[in-house]
C-alpha cells in the first residue's frame, strides 16, 4: 500500500505528543446511495470489536464520498485530528479505503488513536482474486453463510476484488450428500455471491471443462492422464467421442441456469486437476483438445454472461501445452487472463516466452497445501519467505493472482500475497507487522513478525526443531497476555496460539501423533467445523485433508 503523509513536522507532532484519543465513531454516509451505506457498518463493527464503544474519550468522525476524480478502484484517505475522509471513484474503492483506515488506527482496550496523514490505496496488480475451494467437508463447505460473508468482507477490506468458488456442489461431494445438503450448499453460494455484488466486487464461476457427472455413460470417458499431478479422480470425458461434447454443453447450460440473477464478472476454464484427455485427437490437452472444447463452451457462456471476462488455467502444463496455447493466442483474442503457476517454482515457459495477444498472466499461489498434511491440521500456517520469493519470480509478467485456499488456517498467507500484489515495494515483514497490529492489537507487532518466521522455519513437521517450537510457544504466550480482549478469543488468534502449542507438544514428544496435543485438536475441530470430516475419515471414506491431525495416522 502506498503511503504519503502530511508534512513531516505535523506527523512527528501527532506521534510524539500523542494523537487524539477516541472511544467511539461517528460515521457519515449521507453522501452515498442507500446501497453503499453498508460501508459504515464494516468500519464500525471492526473498530468496536477491538475498542468497545464508550464515553471514555472523544469521537472520530468519518465521512464517505464518491469522488469521480479518484481513478479506477483507488481510494484516498485523509485523517486530520479527529476527522477522517474516505473518497473513491467507485464503491469497491470505498471498501478498500476503509481497510486502509482500519489498519492505520492504534487500538487500545479503552480508546483508539487515529494517526494523522494522507493514505492512498493504489494497487499495482489489477486482478486480486480469492479462490475458496468449497469441497471435501472443509471450512468453506461447512461454514454458515454469515460466517463466510463476514470473511468475504474481511478479504475485500484487504484489497481482494474478485472471488472464485464452487457455486454448485462439486461432483465428488454431490454423490455423498443428501438433497437437503445440496440445497443448503447452493443457498449459501447464492448468499455469498449476493454479498460479493453488494461490495462491488466480482464473482468468478467455472467456465466449463471436460469433466462430466460420475453417472455419465462410460463410453464418453477419455484416456486418463499419465502425469499423476493432473488427476483422474472424476469423470474426464473425451469431446471427440460422439455425444460427449453434447453432454458437456448440456451440463454447462444446466450449471449456468443455476446462476440466474447472479452477477458474474469472470468465467474460468480449468485444464487439469480435474480434467484432460490423452487420446491422439486431444493430446496435448492444454494446447490442443482443451482449446477446441472451451471455444465451444465460450459460446454458451457468452449467451448467458456476455460481459464476463474469460480466464484459462495452465496449472500443471507441460511445454507442449504452453506452446499450443501460446500459438492459439496469436490468432484468437477472446481469452482475457491466463493462470500460470506450479507446485514448486514459477514455471519457466511463461517467463521465457512473452504471452501473445491481449491476454494477461495472473498467478495461482499455493498457500494451503505446501509442505504439510493434513493441510492446516495443526493450526495457522505462515510462509512469508516462500511466498515473497514466488512473487518476485513472476512480478514482472503478472497482472495479479487467484490464490488457492482450502480454509481459514492460511489467513496470514492470504494477507502476504494480497499485500505484495497491492504494493510490490513492500516486504513480507511490513505486511506481517500491519497484520499483527490490526488482528492482534495490544500485542507487539514485532513479536508476531518473529512468530510467523519461526512457524515457517518449523513448517516441515517431520523436521521440527524443539528449540524453535519452544520459542514459538513463548512468543505466543507473551502475545496472549497482551492482546485486546475482543481479539483474544477470535479464530485468527486461536489458530496462531494453537499452532504454537501443538508444535511444542509434537517437538517435545518427538512424535507427530502425540496425544498431548489432542485437547488443542478439539478446539481446532470446532473452529474448522470438521466434525463430519473426521467422522468420514474414521469410517474409511473421504475427508481428513483439512481436519486436525488426530485421527489422521
Amino acid at each position: 500500500m502506498r503511503f504519503s503523509f502530511l508534512p513531516f513536522a505535523l506527523c512527528v507532532a501527532s506521534v510524539s505528543f500523542g494523537a487524539v484519543e477516541c472511544s467511539r465513531l461517528s460515521v457519515d454516509v449521507s453522501a452515498l446511495p442507500e446501497r453503499y451505506r453498508l460501508v459504515g457498518d464494516l468500519l464500525r463493527e471492526r473498530v468496536e470489536v477491538r475498542t468497545p464503544r464508550s464515553d471514555a474519550a472523544g469521537t472520530l468522525s468519518v465521512a464517505y464520498a464518491i469522488d469521480p476524480s479518484v481513478p479506477g478502484e483507488n481510494a484516498k484517505v485523509t485523517v486530520e485530528g479527529s476527522a477522517a475522509k474516505v473518497r473513491a471513484g467507485r464503491f469497491r474503492g470505498l471498501v478498500f479505503g476503509t481497510g486502509c483506515l482500519l489498519k492505520s488506527l492504534r487500538y487500545g482496550a479503552r480508546t483508539f488513536e487515529p494517526v494523522e496523514g494522507y493514505r492512498e490505496f493504489a494497487p499495482a496488480k489489477e486482478l486480486r482474486m480469492a479462490y475458496f475451494a468449497r469441497h471435501l467437508l472443509n471450512w468453506y463447505m461447512e461454514s454458515s453463510a454469515d460466517e463466510l460473508c463476514r470473511y468475504i468482507d474481511d478479504l475485500a477490506l484487504d484489497g481482494i476484488n474478485a472471488f472464485l468458488f464452487q457455486y454448485s456442489i462439486p461432483e465428488v461431494d454431490a454423490e455423498r450428500e443428501s438433497p437437503e445438503s445440496v440445497r443448503r450448499f447452493e443457498s449459501v453460494s447464492r448468499t455469498m455471491a449476493d454479498r460479493i455484488a453488494e461490495l462491488d466486487c466480482d464473482f468468478c464461476e467455472w467456465g466449463g471443462s471436460n469433466q462430466l457427472k460420475t453417472g455419465s455413460p462410460e463410453r464418453f470417458r477419455g484416456v486418463p492422464n499419465t502425469d499423476p499431478k493432473r488427476g483422474n479422480l472424476g469423470f474426464n470425458a473425451c469431446p471427440e467421442i460422439p455425444g460427449a461434447l453434447d453432454a458437456m454443453i448440456a451440463l454447462r447450460k444446466d450449471n449456468l441456469s443455476r446462476l440466474e440473477g447472479v452477477r458474474v464478472g469472470y468465467l474460468c476454464h480449468w485444464s487439469f486437476d480435474e480434467g484432460g484427455c490423452e487420446c491422439r485427437k486431444c493430446f496435448p490437452w492444454g494446447g490442443n483438445g482443451m482449446l477446441r472444447l472451451i471455444e465451444r463452451l465460450h459460446e454458451v457462456n457468452r449467451a448467458y454472461h456476455p460481459e464476463a471476462k474469460t480466464i484459462v488455467s495452465t496449472w500443471v502444463f507441460h511445454d507442449d501445452d504452453f506452446e499450443g496455447l501460446w500459438k492459439y493466442l496469436k490468432t484468437h483474442d477472446w481469452i482475457d487472463y491466463v493462470i500460470c503457476d506450479s507446485h514448486g517454482d514459477f514455471p519457466r515457459y511463461p517467463l521465457e516466452h512473452p504471452l501473445p495477444g491481449k491476454a494477461k498472466i495472473i498467478t495461482f499461489p499455493e498457500i494451503s497445501m505446501w509442505g504439510r498434511h493434513p493441510w492446516g491440521g495443526d493450526g495457522a500456517t505462515a510462509l512469508p519467505n516462500r511466498l515473497s520469493a514466488l512473487f518476485r519470480q513472476s512480478a514482472a509478467v503478472s497482472s495479479g493472482f487467484a490464490y488457492y485456499s482450502e480454509g481459514n488456517y492460511e489467513d496470514i498467507n492470504k494477507a502476504i500475497v494480497t499485500g505484495l500484489n497491492v504494493d510490490p515495494s513492500a516486504d513480507a515483514d511490513d505486511i506481517l507487522r500491519r497484520y499483527g497490529a490490526y488482528h492482534f492489537a495490544g500485542a507487539d507487532p514485532e513479536d508476531f513478525v518473529r512468530l510467523a518466521h519461526v512457524f515457517e522455519m518449523n513448517h516441515r513437521i517431520e523436521r521440527q526443531s524443539a528449540e524453535l517450537a519452544a520459542a514459538a510457544k513463548a512468543i505466543s504466550e507473551k502475545m496472549d497476555g497482551a492482546i485486546l480482549p475482543g481479539l483474544r478469543t477470535a479464530w485468527r488468534w486461536r489458530l496462531v496460539w494453537l499452532r504454537a502449542h501443538i508444535d511444542h507438544e509434537i517437538a517435545s514428544a518427538g512424535d507427530k501423533w502425540t496425544r498431548a496435543a489432542f485437547p488443542y485438536y478439539d478446539e481446532l475441530t470446532k473452529i474448522y467445523h470438521s466434525e463430519r470430516q473426521l467422522r468420514e475419515k474414521a469410517a474409511g471414506r473421504h475427508g481428513g485433508y483439512t481436519a486436525p491431525r488426530y485421527g489422521q495416522k
